[in-house]
């Protein structure tokens, strides 16, 4: 057998000299200098046009370690993702030596091989070169490692050089079905195991590999970096030693100082510090975060969650990090980071950048809210430059003096660009990927990664290329010790010392919503240094008790800074406006539909709603700020997004967990409520001079129902207010005046969106409706609407007024926070509702239906007017109804028939079109039972004492000739004897009827069905 070229062999010949090395360069010359020219500089800088590949594959194996040391960070990943390339060749080869093949193919030897490879390619081999030397698939590079086959594409190159021999072989005549298989399955799979083994034994000398796959058969490094879990030092440790490049000029270390300056601040300002704490660094508390990682494209959308569900949540951020920024993938396009407000997006790119070794990496952060968002990228970026260091620097300038390290550079709050500023940035990743071609070509290759939060991820357009997403996610029990831990070391004494213990992790644990996002954790870390107010009675707290406490206790603490002098009661008033304040500022998002709300918004809202300015103290610097500024901007439980346009800085605000603000919102609703009710008992004429104009503004935007978490505060609040019954005769006066014209004060000034008259009188009154139930538990129409004969049709009236002009969303989601059940009041029919989800346990009685309608409207020609009105309500709702009954609707021969009659049955009364339908449901169901299909089939006849007894007669017949042998013999004879009647003679029910009758009856002794015509 000839002697094929093995892993030894592979290392000689492309050594230098040999055939294999020239065929290879004039087959990647030809086609790199004809398909790619002017636009390959990356190939061609990789195998230098003709010599470069072969110097690349000796390196393999002998002495590319030291002549690796020489190269700066870029120049050896291109080198190892080079070298990777060929060994899927070589790999090819050394399992085509070891196939076994039929004994005329063992003769292609060597030289077969090497016509393979130096021949007028194929329009196959072409691809496979192609593949080879391009560059297209190097953002696969840092997904690879989860997705369960980490050199994915090694199969595809595998099999279509397998293809290629096939087809070569093929030219020398037939080829047998084994022949083919080893070569198009055999071959191919032995190829990527070869390939696997070279790999990992190339990675064993150069450990960026290892990352590249998470193959890191390095039991210490892996052991290192599971052990560092704060602060990304294994990331350090690790790029460290497979550091080349050299010490870092001034400019370097400039950068490099400012960003390590970072990490020795405390994690809290002063201003929040209760007492005399003292608070670890950034560097010390860092909590090293889990991700979900996926491969985003124009077609992702990365808002939604189902997008993250494969592949699982990791925790080897580290090893994560320096695969992608050891491999090809890094300078192509950028990295993506998403996470939730206070997840710690901007404090990872703080410690990234610290981490990075000066030697190997050039780290430029830039906080996109400090510089001009309507200016270019590289603009972005030297404003950055002058952030950090003070020089005013030109990017090229910088570019070029970074030497042998790769410029890194880290756009921190892409969504501050479009909260602050309203304009649209969807091309922003875009403009990122132009910016990293442009450099790339002149010879500044660069990384770069960008942050923003997950719910604005879908107004950003994914480039075509597409790009790796990481979103960060919340902490695990084990990361929230780890962070308490860091935190009792630093705070154990100043606590001790004040007769406080540290805060049991289990205590934190209670309330996982905010102890799983580090800014949160550090809030109730905070809280419960005061005086271990969360460890006090934590086990009787729900939810409300908890927010309730957290955000008076900052509102007090802030009173106490402004206004010392302060105590008793007037101390008391001044903290429930900050509460005030804030909770306007909860509005101000819920009422726009957002998360959000702009300063400019906030400052107009506060002055609409609490026309007393908020006064600044003398002399304060404070004067010069906004309301918005005033009310928000000291709580660092309020995220302020900023950015710069125009020479003006705009912000916007957003609480750091939505529950804040939806908390702010039931609070605000039930605290003014109970100053209306205290009003109403001080006047002692209850609702008449109530001023509900603040009630009504706030109430009238946005429907409650939109946030369920609202609802669920606002059922703990009113279910626990002292006031309940007082509060419930206040709402159920509120309820009826919401339908008649305003008088008095009207606050016509709010307006945070634009609302017609009757949307803003169908949202208030729906939401004084959910109030008033709240209060009352259960009340019925006839309590609602008092002195009304037709409660049912009062509620009828609200409800086409709800639906028509509330959100889908609103509209559909009452029935979740309201239960209604059809009752009998007195004879009369009448609702009754209740505080609990709809539950709906058994069809509409047809009695209360029919006594319900018969005064409305009258019935006339029902399947006509059931279309006529669907169709021009256009109510999606009943659209989709009476579609799924266009059938029956539709039939001008029995459709009026099985619409408007009804029949008494055990159940009660029961339409035409309902027994009907539920005959044919049972019948078809796989799991019928005999005595549900006999019951349905009861129904059905007790039409036929109806109008149309011929008609139910064929439509039952019909069924019964299909289902005979499913329903008792006895039974079906009587049914027999009960339709005889109703089948005239020569009429198509008498046919069907002589057709069952031959599945029903047997001739006696003969053991067959009666012939037709026996059965008379």
């Amino acid at each position: 057998m000839a002697r094929g070229i093995s892993y030894k062999d592979a290392v000689k010949i492309l050594g230098g000299g040999s055939p294999v090395v020239e065929a290879l360069d004039r087959l990647m010359g030809g086609i790199l200098l004809t398909a790619t020219a002017g636009g390959s500089e990356l190939a061609l800088s990789l195998f230098d046009a003709k010599g470069e590949l072969g110097r690349l594959s000796g390196e393999l194996v002998s002495g590319l370690g030291d002549r690796m040391r020489g190269l700066s960070r870029f120049s050896r990943t291109q080198r190892l993702e080079a070298a990777r390339k060929v060994l899927m060749l070589t790999a090819f080869f050394d399992a085509l030596a070891e196939a076994d093949l039929p004994e005329d193919l063992r003769r292609f030897s060597r030289a077969d091989q090497l016509s393979l490879v130096g021949a007028e390619p194929s329009r196959r081999l072409k691809r496979v070169v192609s593949y080879l030397t391009q560059d297209a698939s190097a953002h696969q590079d840092a997904l690879i490692r989860y997705d369960g086959s980490p050199h994915r594409d090694g199969r595809p190159f595998f099999e279509g050089l397998g293809m290629a021999v096939t087809e070569l072989a093929w030219a020398e005549g037939e080829l047998d079905p084994d022949a083919l298989r080893v070569l198009t399955e055999d071959v191919p799979a032995a190829a990527m195991a070869r390939y696997e083994e070279l790999y990992l034994r190339l990675a064993t000398e150069f450990p960026e590999l290892a990352f590249w796959t998470d193959r890191m058969d390095h039991h210490a490094t892996r052991t290192e970096l599971a052990s560092v879990r704060t602060g990304l030092e294994g990331l350090r440790d690790v790029l460290e030693r497979l550091s080349s490049g050299t010490a870092p000029d001034e400019r370097r270390a400039a950068l490099a100082r400012a960003h390590r300056a970072r990490l020795d601040r405390p994690v809290t300002l002063s201003a929040e510090t209760p007492g005399a704490l003292r608070f670890p660094s950034l560097a010390e508390i860092y909590v090293n975060p889990r991700y979900r990682v996926t491969q985003a494209h124009p077609a992702v959308r990365l808002n939604e969650e189902s997008t993250w569900e494969h592949g699982g949540v990791h925790d080897d951020l580290q090893a994560f990090l320096i695969g992608y920024l050891t491999s090809f993938a890094t300078v192509s396009e950028p990295l993506l980071l998403l996470g939730q407000p206070g997840a710690g997006k901007s404090k990872f790119t703080e410690m990234l950048a610290a981490s990075l070794p000066p030697e190997d990496f050039m780290a430029v952060r830039v906080a996109l809210r400090e510089v001009p968002a309507d200016a270019d990228l590289q603009t972005q970026i030297e404003a950055g430059i002058r952030s950090a260091t003070g020089e005013t620097l030109s990017w090229p300038d910088l570019a070029r003096s970074a030497g042998d390290a790769l410029p890194v550079i880290l756009l921190d709050g892409f969504d501050e660009l479009l909260q602050a500023t309203g304009v649209s940035q969807s091309d922003y990743l875009e403009q990122v990927v132009r910016f990293q071609e442009r450099e790339a070509a002149q010879g500044r290759p660069v990384a770069v990664l960008v942050t923003s939060r997950t719910s604005v991820a879908d107004r950003m357009r994914i480039p075509n290329g597409g790009v790796v997403a990481v979103r960060l996610e919340p902490f695990s029990e084990e990361q929230t010790a780890r962070w308490l831990d860091v935190w009792h070391s630093t705070t154990a004494s100043d606590l001790a010392a004040r007769g406080l213990s540290p805060l049991p992790v289990e205590t934190a644990l209670r309330h996982p919503a905010l102890a799983s996002q580090p800014l949160l954790l550090l809030m109730l870390a905070l809280y419960d240094s005061d005086d271990n107010a969360l460890q006090k009675d934590d086990h009787a707290l729900d939810s409300a008790d908890l927010y309730e406490r957290l955000l008076t206790r900052f509102a007090e603490r802030e009173v106490r800074k402004l206004h010392p002098e302060l105590d008793g009661a007037s101390f008391a008033d001044a903290v429930e406006d900050e509460l005030q304040r804030l909770s306007i500022t909860a509005f101000a998002m819920f009422n726009r539909g957002r998360q959000w709300v702009t300063e400019d918004e906030l400052s107009e809202d506060l002055a609409a709603l609490l026309p007393d300015p908020v006064a600044p103290r003398q002399g304060s610097i404070r004067a010069a700020l906004t309301p918005g500024q005033v009310v928000v901007g000291r709580f660092f439980f309020v995220h302020r997004a900023q950015a710069v346009q125009g020479g003006e800085v705009r912000g916007t605000y957003e609480f750091l967990h939505a529950t804040f603000g939806e908390y702010l919102v039931a609070r605000l609703i039930v605290r003014e409520l109970s100053d209306l009710v205290s009003f109403a008992r001080a006047t002692r004429n209850r609702h008449q001079l109530v001023d509900d104009a603040f009630l009504h503004a706030l109430l009238s935007f946005a429907a409650l129902t939109e946030r369920s978490a609202i609802v669920t505060f606002l059922q703990r609040l009113v279910g626990r207010s002292p006031n309940r019954d007082a509060l419930a005769d206040l709402l159920h006066g509120l309820f009826h005046e919401a339908f008649t014209a305003r008088t008095g004060r009207t606050l016509n000034e709010y307006q945070p969106v634009r609302c017609t008259v009757p949307t803003r009188i169908a949202t208030h009154s729906a939401n004084l409706l959910l109030l008033l139930v709240m209060a009352r538990e259960v009340i019925t129409g006839s309590d609602l609407f008092p002195g009304s004969p037709e409660p049912v049709e009062e509620w009828q009236r609200c409800t086409g007024l709800w639906s028509s002009h509330l959100t889908s969303t609103s509209w559909l989601s009452l029935p979740f926070h309201v239960g209604l059940d059809r009752i009998w009041t007195d004879g009369r029919v009448d609702i009754s509702l209740r505080n609990a989800p709809m539950s709906i346990t058994e069809e509409a009685n047809a009695g209360w239906l029919l006594r319900s309608s018969a005064r409305a409207r009258p019935l006339g020609s029902v399947p006509t007017m059931l279309i006529s009105v669907a169709h021009f309500a256009c109510q999606p709702e009943t659209d989709i109804l009476t579609h799924a009954l266009g059938p029956l609707l539709w039939d001008s021969t029995i459709g009026e028939h099985l619409v408007t009659s009804f029949a008494d049955t055990p159940r009660g009364l029961v339409s035409g079109a309902s027994a009907y339908l539920g005959l044919c449901q049972e019948a078809a169901s796989p799991d019928s039972d005999q005595e549900e299909l006999v019951r349905r089939y009861e129904e059905c006849l007790a039409f036929l004492k109806g109008a149309a007894p011929e008609l139910w007669a064929v439509l039952i017949l019909r069924h019964l000739t299909v289902d005979a042998e499913r329903l008792p013999p006895n039974w079906r004879r009587s049914v027999y004897e009960r339709l005889q009647e109703h089948c005239p003679p020569d009429s198509p029910a008498r046919d069907l009827l002589d057709r069952a009758m031959a599945a029903v009856f047997f001739k006696p002794h003969t053991g067959r069905p009666l012939r037709r015509g026996e059965c008379h």
